[in-house]
């Protein structure tokens, strides 16, 4: 069994949005190097329009 199968909340690309944000942020807050929530934002914006990267030392199949 998949974990989205199991979890089906990690389909909703809002709830995975909210759960990656919530996660950085606060992992940076715990270093003491807070980021704003717009900034973050912002960031993961931008990994939409990223295409996926090939393996690493091999052609994309």
């Amino acid at each position: 069994m998949k974990l989205r199968d199991r979890y089906r909340q990690l389909q909703d690309p809002a709830v995975v949005k909210a759960m990656v944000l919530r996660s950085v942020y606060a992992s940076m807050a715990l270093e003491n190097q807070t980021v704003s929530m717009e900034r973050l934002e912002a960031l993961y914006a931008q990994t939409d329009s990223q295409p996926p990267a090939s393996p690493a030392g091999g052609a994309a199949r």
